[in-house]
């Protein structure tokens, strides 16, 4: 009997893929418990001949292919088909140690849990002013979804992902309203690797825009906002982001002096974020009247 449900929303990202389901394969908890759900999200590479070549070993694999439609679509749509009682999401573009459902497994035995978050890591020497990496080390409210697991009872009740958020902070939103109805637990031993994943300088300048998310996930439900980010959206991007956050890459950027080109791209990156955020202002302004009119 299918205990556990892994879901892996994926888009254009088949040689990651590849090595994610790898270490999937390698799991020390018996494959006729689990599940592995990877929902294509209209990727155009060759995702769809990892997937097959990887079903020829592993009889627990299965895909479901859509239109690109963001990872909150993508995730629920491999939930309303998964088997198990446990939700477990991870990314395609991480590792998962061998014993990861195991423990996910074990830790659910208690029912009061209703989540679990996983420790995440990454290898910190490969980290670069242009790579994208997740690191949760102590736990996180927001409940990352590269490390994440939920009872599949609980995930329905709440709805699962809201697919309205802009690609941004979905998780959160979601494990703001599975903690208000119990315990998400935050797991050490339950571990992921995130390895730097290098990004361009145009993809990463345009980070700043998916914070427009703020103001949805503030006015959707803003006494939760408040208890678990800050008092508002306007703090979190002008304060948190842009003064505290953004001063820190900045000043950490000026280490890479040993390497010029990657110092002047991580410097550049900050004064192309600040300028943007200062660009997006106006942006900004008009996505507070609008969620704020919708909720």
């Amino acid at each position: 009997m299918i205990t556990i449900s892994v879901i892996i929303a994926t888009y254009n990202r088949a040689t990651l893929l590849h090595r994610q389901l790898r270490s999937l394969q390698k799991q020390d908890l018996d494959a006729s418990d689990f599940e592995i759900i990877v929902v294509d999200d209209g990727s155009t590479d060759y995702t769809d001949e990892v997937v097959r070549h990887m079903q020829k070993t592993m009889n627990n694999l299965s895909v479901i292919k859509q239109d690109n439609q963001g990872p909150a679509v993508a995730r629920n749509k491999g939930a309303s088909v998964a088997k198990g009682s446990i939700l477990a999401f991870t990314d395609d573009d991480c590792l998962v140690d061998a014993n990861w459902l195991s423990i996910i497994k074990k830790k659910f035995s208690d029912e009061s849990i209703l989540g679990l978050q996983g420790r995440t890591t990454t290898v910190k020497k490969l980290v670069t002013p242009l790579t994208h990496q997740v690191l949760n080390e102590h736990g996180d409210y927001s409940t990352p979804t590269c490390n994440a697991a939920y009872r599949a009872s609980v995930f329905s009740k709440v709805g699962g992902f809201d697919p309205e958020f802009p690609f941004q902070n979905e998780d959160a939103d979601l494990s703001w309203r599975v903690r208000e109805r119990g315990i998400i637990q935050f797991v050490p031993e339950m571990h992921v690797l995130h390895p730097p994943r290098p990004d361009s300088f145009k993809k990463n300048a345009r980070k700043m825009k998916h914070l427009i998310s703020e103001f949805m996930l503030y006015y959707k439900n803003p006494e939760l906002y408040k208890k678990y980010r800050a008092a508002n959206p306007w703090i979190t991007i002008y304060w948190l982001v842009m003064v505290r956050a953004q001063g820190y890459h900045f000043t950490r950027r000026i280490k890479y002096i040993h390497k010029p080109i990657m110092m002047l791209q991580g410097i550049g990156l900050s004064l192309v974020w600040w300028i943007q955020l200062l660009r997006l202002l106006p942006t900004f302004i008009d996505s507070d009247r609008k969620y704020s009119s919708l909720y």
